[in-house]
């Protein structure tokens, strides 16, 4: 029999095991999960986080919603993630049996972070970033990527000792995001790869970037195959001069950008970044977020275009900064968003040079809270308990519930309200959580202690 469990964890470990079939978990607070389960699904409300607190196997899981944090390993036999925003440091996702989906999926691997894919994988509509050393290995078989892009920046890679690997559906494998110190790269090692459309490629950003392959690689779209190594047209667009990669066999089978390997065979890129980044960071700063840079090198720049994004994926300038245009010292910009977005914004720089050729920096993403400000008082409460806001900058919609998720009471706030008054005298002492959320499903939560 099916049944279904409301999951609120606060500061706490659950742990399911095999004895949980066919359960389905209401996630509608914070919480954490130990990554053994079997024939689990997780519906994460929007703007919660599960944190994945324990090392563990999930067998027949379905992830749906809301945030993943990903805290130690998670072994998929298989796992379905479908509309999450997945973030993990230092830590991997195992895909070992089946075929395992992510539909609607922004995902962020930061530091040594992996995703070992030792059975068939399949991405459909989504954004993966692996900064650092991050990197995906497939392993395990086909790879089907739709609709998608997968970028790696900093020095992570892509791997496929599997495959085959099939783009499809405007989807790109990106290698760099331009700047000249990123050493990421593509690697084929022995596995097809299946171009399968016009607007589907890789993309190498610079000339430390390559793609490796000792195999052609097939465009379906017009039944051709293409040749990488030395010394085909391809192989040799983007070696020999000063600062670039040798021209040569024993360079073979590394082809190096920018450029990008497409249906059609190799496009040249834009060249060079007109600035060379060696730190970008986005932080909470009072209630503005302040983003911090700093360049080591410009040539022939023209501005920063500041850019903003609530999905990770569609972009909106919100301001630009004037670059010094020529240097080699050392240089470092700041500028403050002082309207943030509730809830997870994206930040990127666009670097625009005199001749209008834009490269992009890394993407940080930063939590903002709903409300600035919230005391409950008195606390625990009585017979009424007033919610003090302050800072809520647009409606908000108030429910108190019980720690099983139970709705007790809604309530409508209009902007900038600073006080709520909410009648408690009917309920029985014990633990409380009142939920702040806006039309657009972003959440924040607080707990209330009821004392009568």
């Amino acid at each position: 029999m099916k049944t279904t469990t409301t999951l609120i964890i606060l500061l706490t470990l659950a742990t399911w095991n095999n004895s949980y079939a066919q359960t389905t978990y209401a996630v509608n607070n914070n919480s954490s999960f130990s990554a053994n389960c079997s024939n689990c699904t997780f519906n994460i409300a929007a703007g919660v986080t599960l944190t994945i607190s324990h090392s563990g196997t999930c067998n027949n899981c379905t992830f749906n919603g809301g945030n993943i944090d990903v805290q130690h390993t998670l072994t998929c036999q298989p796992c379905t993630f479908s509309n999450n925003k997945i973030t993990m440091t230092d830590q991997a996702i195992n895909p070992n049996s089946n075929t395992s989906s992510f539909t609607n999926v922004n995902l962020t691997a930061n530091g040594s972070s992996s995703i070992n894919a030792n059975s068939p994988v399949s991405i459909t509509n989504s954004i993966f970033t692996f900064n650092d050393n991050s990197h995906f290995n497939n392993n395990g078989g086909q790879l089907d990527i739709s609709n998608s892009t997968l970028n790696f920046f900093g020095n992570a890679y892509f791997n496929a000792n599997a495959g085959p690997v099939n783009l499809k559906n405007a989807s790109k494998l990106v290698a760099g995001n331009g700047l000249l110190s990123s050493q990421a790269y593509i690697k084929m090692n022995g596995p097809v790869l299946n171009i399968f459309d016009n607007a589907s490629s890789i993309v190498l950003s610079n000339y430390n970037n390559y793609y490796f392959n000792w195999n052609t690689y097939n465009s379906l779209s017009n039944s051709k195959t293409y040749t990488t190594t030395y010394p085909s047209a391809i192989s040799t667009m983007n070696c020999g001069k000063a600062g670039q990669n040798a021209c040569g066999l024993w360079s073979t089978p590394n082809v190096y950008g920018p450029l990008a390997l497409t249906s059609a065979g190799a496009l040249a890129l834009n060249s060079l970044l007109p600035v060379t980044l060696i730190s970008f960071t986005a932080r909470i700063a009072g209630t503005q977020v302040a983003l911090d840079w700093t360049s080591s090198q410009e040539t022939n720049a023209a501005y920063f275009s500041i850019e903003r994004s609530t999905t990770g994926a569609d972009w909106k300038k919100i301001g630009t900064v004037a670059t010094k245009g020529n240097t080699s010292v050392a240089t470092r910009y700041t500028f403050n968003d002082a309207g943030p977005l509730n809830g997870t914004a994206w930040y990127r720089l666009a670097m625009v040079d005199a001749d209008g050729k834009t490269s992009y920096s890394d993407t940080k993403a930063v939590q903002a809270s709903l409300v600035k400000e919230i005391r409950f008082y008195p606390n625990p409460a009585i017979d009424n308990v007033n919610i003090s806001l302050n800072g809520n900058t647009t409606e908000l919609t108030v429910k108190l519930m019980s720690q099983s998720g139970q709705l007790l009471q809604l309530r409508k706030v209009p902007v900038n309200t600073t006080l709520i008054s909410l009648p408690v005298q009917q309920y029985p002492r014990g633990i409380y959580v009142v939920s702040f959320s806006t039309s657009d499903g972003t959440e924040q939560t607080a707990k209330l202690i009821i004392g009568h």
